[in-house]
């Protein structure tokens, strides 16, 4: 399988899972299939919704960091292992963005009714972190010297 191959594989699924599950829990909430959660967005609750933007962040910041570390050995990588790590690498990092989704969702059922805004920014942020932070076709193909593996 070339670069390009796992690539567009690989983008494929990450778009199915950081753009499919936040318009399907979207989905769920605005038909009413979710209610929303009456309790006052204090005390634990607020705590965990610093929590749940901690964790997204921190999220970013290490798909970040791994995505450099990445790119600056994937030179090392042999030519046929190189299609894996595109895959693998981009599956993981929109698996972590869509961590955000869910924790929409659960801020949905507990503060829903008061934190709305909140949770509908949890839910976009799947995406935005996707398309922001898994590298394009381009950046994979110069961090793998440039060959012709990827056409």
């Amino acid at each position: 399988m070339l670069i390009r191959a796992a690539y567009r594989r690989a983008r494929l699924v990450g778009f199915a899972l950081c753009l499919g599950t936040p318009a399907l829990i979207g989905g769920l909430i605005l038909s009413g299939l979710v209610p929303p959660g009456e309790q006052l967005p204090e005390g634990t609750l607020l705590q965990l919704g610093h929590i749940f933007t901690g964790l997204v962040f921190l999220s970013a910041a290490w798909v970040l960091w791994r995505r450099g570390s990445v790119l600056r050995s994937f030179q090392q990588v042999p030519e046929p292992g190189r299609p894996g790590v595109v895959l693998r690498e981009t599956l993981l990092y929109a698996a972590l963005f869509e961590l955000s989704s869910l924790y929409g969702l659960i801020y949905w059922i507990l503060v829903g009714k008061y934190a709305a805004r909140h949770v509908f920014g949890f839910i976009l942020f799947s995406p935005l972190l996707f398309l922001a932070l898994a590298p394009r076709l381009h950046r994979w193909v110069e961090a793998g010297g440039g060959s012709g593996a990827a056409s």
